[in-house]
């Protein structure tokens, strides 16, 4: 591809004018590499665009421009030329907003990382409305234009980082590197375990249940439990996943007698009111600028009174 330039803050008058009536944010890129009559669709394909975001840019007015001036994707270019994309053609999120106080790890223009806190749902559902961690971030951004596009989602139970891009070309260019959760579970856990155990999603009547199952018929998962720090007869566990699946790491410790301490669907009856299960690091890549990002957040207090 063409060179990355960050959004402009000078417009001219034109553009400014268009950027208030539709409330668009630019991608702005110099186009070069170009050997044949190439159109801004073949471009952007052959750059790794995918085509269901080409599709609404292309149904959006105003979603391109090529050396200021409003076109298409069949628009031919040429080196050197100013291609201007829409960063997010697509419709805005449509939830309740809720305002409340979100932990903010890190922010750029292009990424939002939050810590979830314990028993707050990712996403809004018929029981979770009025309170959730997506009605939080809408409410955070306060821009009627943003699609929330979440990366990685926790159970509600669960606690720690959640990363949220700010526009469509941000999150088709992140790729997930590495993610790291510590959990407590019963019982001493002396070596490191990896289980590979297909996991299953219990339907009723084609209504997707809460609970999965081990089973020959689910689908591949695999995840690698390294014991940190045994105390009382439980374990600190780090826990990192491949083929990640719903509820996959308390599942898979539950079908080694180790159920995380809290889970009420796979472990025992026990006095603690939510599973002890956090996302403590995550790293990822943005390909369009070629960075890497690692961040780390500490365990919660209560991780640390359990186990100290």
């Amino acid at each position: 591809m063409g060179t990355i330039i960050k959004p402009k803050n000078n417009l001219t008058n034109s553009q400014n004018n268009i950027n208030k009536e539709t409330q668009i944010n630019y991608y702005k890129i110099s186009v070069s590499n170009i050997v044949e009559k190439t159109n801004v669709y073949l471009y952007l394909r052959k750059n790794g665009f995918s085509e269901h975001y080409l599709k609404n840019l292309r149904n959006k007015d105003n979603a391109i421009l090529v050396n200021n001036s409003p076109s298409t994707a069949r628009t031919l270019l040429n080196n050197g030329d100013i291609l201007e994309i829409d960063k997010n053609p697509y419709s805005p999120t449509k939830i309740k907003k809720v305002e409340k106080d979100i932990d903010v790890v890190y922010e750029d223009e292009n990424y939002l990382l939050v810590n979830k806190p314990p028993l707050l749902a990712t996403m809004p559902t018929k029981s979770h409305y009025e309170d959730n961690l997506a009605g939080r971030i809408v409410a955070y951004i306060n821009d009627d234009s943003f699609t929330l596009r979440v990366f990685n989602r926790l159970d509600r139970e669960a606690s720690g980082l959640i990363l949220i891009s700010k526009d469509a070309i941000t999150h088709q260019f992140t790729e997930i590197l590495n993610k790291e959760y510590y959990a407590i579970c019963h019982g001493i856990l002396e070596n490191k375990t990896i289980i590979e155990k297909p996991i299953l999603t219990i339907n009723n009547n084609g209504i997707n249940e809460m609970k999965r199952v081990i089973s020959p018929l689910g689908q591949y998962a695999k995840t690698t439990l390294t014991p940190v720090k045994a105390l009382n007869g439980k374990t600190l566990l780090k826990a990192e996943i491949i083929k990640g699946r719903t509820h996959q790491i308390r599942l898979h410790c539950a079908s080694i007698t180790h159920s995380l301490i809290g889970d009420k669907i796979y472990g025992i009856n026990d006095e603690f009111s939510h599973t002890f299960l956090h996302l403590k690091s995550i790293s990822f890549y943005n390909k369009l600028l070629n960075k890497n990002y690692h961040f780390e957040i500490n365990l919660p207090e209560e991780f640390e009174k359990v186990i100290k």
